[in-house]
């Protein structure tokens, strides 16, 4: 009969791994509630450059808010609907989209030093490894997508592109999926040292075609 090796069962903890995973879950679920809110009040295109350290500080001074809303003066959107902005408006639009990116530097933080750590203590069980390093990958690739998304909206559009809205979307619910599911299996092996993951059937891979497509269009 098959046996846990001796080094899983000394080092590694599922548990503990499947309860960070779902705080980053949590994060994920309320950057997505945030992104929905920054749709809604047309918030998306108020940060027009792309600064992924530098730009976790948002503007301090006068001199540094007018720039950016000179900035935002710049694209189709102001140009469009937006002419008789006041700085003070400006500023509200901006929070949205700022908490927004700023929950998503906070999400790869979470994720990836906590991942540092687990595989350095060696607390991350056989097999699992590979999993956690290609979320850690799609998150890094969520935030390009992310300003592929943005970057539509500020030449010729008065806002982004639906399909690259759709699949920033898609990308997200796929990152939240693949980590509850990473959780959920974890959880399983903490009951049962012998248990392995759980698969996707084939009328959960037909259901999510569909979810997409309806998300795409």
């Amino acid at each position: 009969m098959l046996q846990p090796s001796a080094a899983f069962m000394s080092t590694a903890r599922p548990a503990l791994v499947a309860r960070w995973l779902w705080v980053v879950a949590a994060l994920i679920l309320a950057m997505v509630v945030v992104g929905g809110i920054t749709r809604l009040t047309e918030s998306g295109l108020s940060i027009t450059q792309w600064k992924p350290i530098s730009g976790i500080v948002p503007p301090l001074t006068t001199a540094q808010w007018q720039a950016e809303f000179d900035g935002y003066k710049h694209i189709p959107e102001y140009a469009a609907f937006n002419r008789d902005m006041t700085l003070s408006g400006f500023k509200a639009i901006f929070f949205w989209e700022y908490l927004h990116r700023l929950l998503g530097r906070v999400i790869g933080l979470a994720f990836a030093a906590p991942l540092l750590w687990f595989a350095v203590r060696r607390r991350i069980p056989v097999g699992y490894g590979w999993r956690l390093v290609a979320l850690l990958a799609l998150g890094g690739l969520q935030g390009a997508i992310g300003w592929w998304m943005v970057a539509s909206g500020l030449t010729q559009r008065t806002d982004v592109s639906h399909i690259r809205l759709a699949v920033h979307l898609m990308t997200a619910l796929f990152i939240l999926a693949g980590i509850a599911w990473t959780a959920l299996d974890l959880q399983a092996l903490e009951r049962n040292r012998l248990a392995t993951p759980a698969r996707l059937r084939g009328v959960a891979v037909v259901a999510l075609g569909l979810l997409a497509l309806q998300i795409m269009f």
